[in-house]
């Protein structure tokens, strides 16, 4: 009985060891479900200069790791840097899974343009707002790709427009109204006016409010972030209550100039720190207080039950259109009631300017520009007025797209008609039956009686195939190094021994002398790359980025049948996703992770064909010019990029190479076939630079070499004419 206790214990012991290990192994999977993407512009070359821009950034990227984030940062870069720090940062989120939650911290410039926002990277060069949108980044495309990766919750936090640069330019003051779906306005929603940029789940704050300006602050960080900084660290505070503490701190702050606005469709709760085990929640707000930490918006009779004071702070907080408009009209004659009243004309005015974008058509542009002649988008309203399309127009075509004039015909009298006359040779003749001609027996013909061949067609095929190919990745060249020096000291001593004479009967000694010589000498060891730098033999010599997927098409060609032998062109296009990624972790003392992704979105041949034919099938070989669309992407990412550089770029181009196949058509009716083709096409290679993304190694770059090769079989039909 005692041995078997002591077994029972030693089985309990490791029991709750392995229970405590795979709690601990938890903690980190957990935190890796947080993603965030950090971007600080304030390095600008050709505008005005941003002082506290990197502050926020850096300021915001420590709160955020404190609660759990894996940080992904993008500071002072140009667009090709930020889209390849995006690409980098959109593929954590991917492997994070369906339950990630991704979040998008902006301080820089940004600005609206045709009811869009836009992040400005360092090296704009804005002539116009016409190549404004090829040289900035959209906050529509970085929460498209947000939702395209699935992630659960998104967040984008944005403190930018902070002294418009672009005054002088046909552009709109501040940020645009961006509403998200399924996003909550109250009694009127304006879910829906403007564009839809991220499906639910999503959470979207500006530091002020659509169409105004924020302030860069005097001190070490921008008001809003200051703000933010501050009450996001509060243990359990939802989102949606953490920024609306954030709009009264701003707003007290900048004495009323600037109010954070925000939007959300979440459909969990969020908080940024969770409140300790046994915390007692937040308290709810009891009648005559201001109801920041209510989950509810205050209803009309709450907020006539408040002093004017109250309820002025109170529609502040919560900032929404419903909430002003009980205020006003509960104390129309309070001295803060006129800001109330501007604050709502503003938020009216620009719901009005997003359903305008929205609607998208001449009559409404024109419409916005007389009902709001002092607006700021006036301009902007009359120039897309000239080039959008017209509603009546539009509706002219839906409704009657091709309306012919209808010739009378001549009417014809009852006296134009002639009775018919009954021919003497058939009167009274009986009828016969009809004499059926024996049959002609047919015979089955192997070698074709007319060229049935020859002539254009055109057709559709789908089907699948697989893409393989190898990508070769080359050591990183150009990374920081150290080196380091060993000095050496030498000492030499010399002696010289004492000599004793005789001068004058007198004896004279001469003593001797000691000499002591140093040397120092300094040799220069070797130069090892920096700790910052990416470790070679953490790079993989290759990657295998294959995929599989299906295709379909169009065809075009022509044939030109001798006897048996049929010769011809043809050109297809083709619409796939053939391809796929590959990724390899090595830890040499620092994990990196390499990653390489090589897809053809578009494919296409022009082939020359030859054929033989045999009863109504067709049996011919291709050969001949390919092209595609390839889409690559390729990165080295550390596990820390705070304190270790990582390189990443993406491409997009088309690629040019050979394409090898054959199949074999039947005939089913005249003028159709039916159709089965096998093709091998071979791309190329193509090369991809990869750039440092950190800012800690700029001059360090890798390239990766894809081979884009693979196989395609598809099932078709062909109409000749």
């Amino acid at each position: 009985m005692r041995m078997h206790a002591r077994a029972y214990a030693y089985l309990m012991a490791i029991v709750i060891v392995a229970l405590a290990a795979l709690g601990v192994g938890a903690t980190p999977a957990f935190a890796q479900k947080r993603f965030a993407f950090i971007i600080g512009n304030g390095a600008y070359a050709n505008v005005t200069k941003l002082p506290n821009a990197l502050n926020d950034a850096n300021a915001t990227r420590a709160m955020l790791q404190d609660a759990g984030f894996d940080i992904t940062p993008a500071l002072d870069l140009s667009l090709a840097g930020l889209r390849s720090a995006l690409d980098v940062f959109v593929d954590k989120v991917r492997q994070g899974g369906p339950d990630a939650t991704a979040l998008v911290y902006y301080a820089g410039h940004a600005v609206q343009l045709e009811g869009a926002n836009y992040i400005l990277p360092t090296d704009i060069r804005p002539q116009g707002s016409g190549n404004i949108a090829s040289q900035s980044l959209s906050l529509s495309e970085i929460l498209r790709r947000l939702d395209s990766v699935g992630a659960k919750s998104k967040f984008a936090i944005l403190d930018a427009c902070r002294d418009n640069p672009f005054a002088a330019l046909e552009l709109s003051r501040g940020l645009a109204l961006q509403i998200v779906d399924g996003a909550n306005e109250g009694i009127r929603s304006e879910a829906g006016l403007a564009r839809v940029d991220s499906g639910s789940g999503t959470f979207v704050a500006f530091a002020t409010s659509p169409g105004s300006t924020a302030a860069d602050g005097t001190g070490a960080n921008s008001p809003f972030t200051t703000a933010f900084l501050r009450e996001a660290r509060e243990p359990g505070l939802p989102v949606e209550q953490v920024f609306r503490r954030i709009r009264l701190a701003v707003y007290d702050a900048t004495k009323g100039v600037q109010i954070p606005w925000d939007t959300s469709s979440l459909i969990t709760d969020f908080s940024f720190f969770q409140r300790p085990a046994g915390a007692s929640p937040q308290p709810q707000a009891g009648p005559g207080t201001i109801p920041l930490a209510a989950a509810a918006r205050p209803s009309t009779a709450t907020l006539r039950s408040m002093s004017p004071a109250d309820a002025y702070r109170t529609a502040i907080a919560w900032d929404r259109r419903d909430i002003y408009r009980s205020v006003l009209d509960a104390n129309p004659d309070d001295p803060n009631a006129l800001r109330l009243y501007r604050i709502l004309s503003q938020r009216t005015e620009e719901t009005a300017w997003a359903e305008t974008v929205l609607a998208g058509d001449a009559e409404s542009f024109k419409l916005f520009a007389r009902l709001y002649p002092g607006s700021t988008h006036v301009n902007e309203s009359l120039r897309l007025a000239a080039r959008a399309p017209s509603r009546n127009r539009v509706q002219v075509a839906q409704t009657c797209p091709v309306c012919p004039a209808v010739q009378p015909q001549p009417r014809t009298r009852r006296a134009d008609y002639t009775p018919r006359a009954v021919s003497p040779a058939r009167a009274g003749a009986p009828r016969r039956a009809p004499v059926t001609p024996p049959p002609v027996p047919v015979l089955p013909a192997l070698l074709p009686e007319r060229p049935r061949w020859t002539g254009f067609y055109v057709g559709g095929s789908l089907g699948g195939g697989s893409q393989t190919g190898r990508t070769t990745v080359g050591s990183p060249v150009g990374g920081p190094t150290v080196s380091s020096s060993t000095t050496t000291t030498t000492t030499t001593t010399t002696s010289t021994p004492s000599i004793t004479t005789v001068i004058n009967d007198a004896t004279v000694v001469f003593p001797g002398t000691t000499t002591t010589v140093t040397t120092t000498s300094t040799v220069v060891g070797p130069t090892v790359l920096a700790p910052s730098a990416i470790n070679p033999t953490a790079i993989p010599g290759s990657l295998s980025p294959n995929g599989a997927g299906a295709v379909g098409g169009a065809q075009f060609g022509f044939n030109y049948q001798i006897g048996a032998v049929v010769i011809g062109a043809e050109t297809d296009i083709s619409a796939t996703r053939l391809g796929g990624s590959d990724n390899v972790s090595l830890n040499p003392g620092t994990r990196f992770t390499t990653r390489a992704e090589n897809e053809v979105s578009m494919l296409g041949t022009v082939r020359a064909r030859a054929g033989f034919v045999l009863g109504d099938f067709l049996i011919y070989g291709t050969g001949g010019y390919a092209y595609g669309l390839v889409d690559q992407k390729g990165s080295i990412s550390p596990d820390n990029p705070a304190t270790t550089s990582g390189v990443a770029a993406s491409r997009s181009g088309i690629a040019s190479g050979w394409a090898l196949g054959g199949g074999v058509e039947y005939a089913i009716l005249p003028g159709m076939t039916l159709r089965l083709d096998y093709t091998h096409y071979d791309l190329g290679n193509q090369k991809l630079t990869l750039q440092d993304y950190t800012g800690l190694a700029p001059t360090q770059y890798a390239v990766m070499r894809a081979r884009t090769a693979g196989d395609i079989v598809k099932a078709g039909f062909n109409f000749g004419f």
